[in-house]
């Protein structure tokens, strides 16, 4: 960047920032809403919402980095990412490890790296006789990892978990509180956020399981479709833009500089 830029040149060169920075945000937006899309046949996929933001200060701080008389663009444009909570519709399939929540509250599973929380419910027997998640983690119950040691399974609108009309077990249901920051783990996992200020679950109220059910995604087809298109709009408006800037600098520096 030269250290003379004229102010016409300054005023160019952020504009090419900013429409380079609209194209990033864009095309991340573009990316959170085809994963919206690619979960609608997991069950209890959880969407995400994306959000645009603008970071003056940050443009402050790149600005500082630049040539002399290089005073950057005017905001940097970053998206970010929030779980949609919002319970999807149950399904009947009849089986008997599948299970549903009917209101608030999550099941809670155990993981290498600590606790974790599901609303997917098609869980199975794995090899020790423990119930699962299809990826292996075990189901917690008020005593722990719940025990299948027998065959006939029925399991309780409160939760509790019969072998062979025999309780063993109750389900432990949580519930993430007011203010919570949750984050996905991956494979239908939740988990709260380092940075949130809620480090605690607290136990769910007012749940009732559904034995034979699962919960379908909270993902609607239209309305992903119709962000996707204004995404993709917005992209093609500041690639547009881009094109449009570059054409003016070209020109300023071939013609204009001539002068």
């Amino acid at each position: 960047m030269p250290p003379n830029l004229p102010s016409w040149g300054v005023g160019v060169i952020r504009g090419l920032y900013s429409c380079a920075n609209g194209l990033l945000a864009e095309s991340t937006r573009a990316d959170v809403i085809a994963s919206n899309l690619a979960g609608l046949s997991v069950p209890a996929f959880r969407r995400e919402i994306p959000t645009v933001r603008a970071f003056d200060r940050a443009m402050d701080y790149l600005a500082g980095q630049g040539a002399a008389g290089f005073a950057g663009p005017s905001a940097l444009l970053s998206l970010a990412t929030t779980v949609d909570l919002q319970p999807g519709s149950m399904r009947a399939t009849g089986g008997r490890l599948d299970l549903a929540l009917d209101g608030p509250g999550y099941f809670c599973v155990q993981t290498p790296a600590g606790e974790a929380y599901t609303r997917a419910g098609a869980f199975r027997v794995d090899p020790s006789r423990r119930l699962a998640t299809t990826t292996g983690e075990p189901v917690l119950g008020t005593a722990g990892a719940i025990r299948i040691a027998g065959n006939s399974v029925e399991i309780t609108e409160r939760g509790d978990v019969a072998v062979d009309g025999r309780v063993v077990d109750r389900l432990r249901l949580v519930d993430f509180p007011p203010g919570a920051q949750v984050e996905k783990l991956g494979s239908g996992l939740l988990g709260l956020k380092p940075s949130s200020t809620v480090r605690q679950v607290v136990v769910a109220t007012g749940a009732r399981v559904r034995q034979g059910y699962l919960e379908e995604p909270n993902v609607n087809a239209v309305t992903e479709l119709a962000a996707m298109i204004a995404s993709l709009r917005s992209f093609e408006a500041s690639q547009r833009a881009l094109q449009a800037t570059d054409e003016t600098l070209d020109k300023a520096i071939n013609e204009i500089g001539r002068v």
